[in-house]
């Protein structure tokens, strides 16, 4: 069982799945979902809290239910590939790392906050196609593509709906600021996993270079 940021209720359990990886290639990935996991543990309290919170109607409360438990799903897939993986170095330092990123996410109000995470979960989308791209070592194994093409997919669909709450609750050069603070703080987190990157065929410098940048009609 990997070790939870936050120590939330527990996520659904799927059974192990086995890499067939080069040893170099496993142990990035390894040292890489971590992070992500934190992400996906930290999204799901984030999304229960706000359809709590009254920031939409019927419809809206229930997407956003439901993104909650999607957010948990994809963190129960993420420990069941860890536990087909080697062992990662230890990851203390840089799960501290995460969990202080994510809780700045949950600052201010909740247009803020889900402003914040469309930006977040815009640059989740951005680093898994870059990551699975052909060629790639983790384009090679067709199970765990098949995870993180669903995670990937799941998280679009996220964006679609945060983006729709917020866009017409805030005008767009708040929205843009709130959403490059975002990214740069993300970017410089991976930041700290440069060589698991490189690893994976990610150039590290795409980190600042691209992700750090907010796409075009974001919040439009």
């Amino acid at each position: 069982m990997s070790q939870r940021c936050f120590g939330s209720a527990a996520r659904p359990q799927f059974s192990p799945i086995q890499s067939s990886l080069p040893d170099r290639a496993a142990a990035a990935l390894a040292e890489l979902l971590p992070v992500l996991g934190c992400g996906e543990e930290a999204a799901g309290l984030a999304f229960g809290s706000l359809a709590d919170s009254g920031i939409a109607d019927v419809a809206g409360i229930a997407a956003l239910r439901l993104i909650a438990d999607e957010e948990r799903v994809h963190d129960g897939l993420i420990a069941s590939l860890m536990a087909g993986l080697p062992p990662p170095p230890d990851a203390t330092r840089l799960r501290t790392i995460s969990r202080r990123f994510h809780l700045e996410l949950g600052r201010g109000d909740h247009i803020m906050r889900l402003a914040r995470i469309t930006a977040l979960d815009s640059a989740v989308c951005l680093i898994l196609s870059r990551l699975l791209r052909p060629g790639t070592p983790l384009s090679a194994d067709p199970v765990i593509t098949g995870i993180l093409r669903r995670i990937a997919r799941d998280e679009a669909g996220h964006v679609r709906l945060t983006r729709h709450l917020v866009c017409d609750r805030a005008d767009e050069a708040t929205l843009v600021c709130v959403g490059v603070h975002v990214r740069e703080a993300l970017a410089v987190l991976l930041e700290q996993a440069g060589d698991a990157f490189e690893a994976l065929a990610f150039d590290p410098r795409w980190l600042r270079a691209d992700l750090a940048r907010i796409p075009a009609g974001l919040y439009r």
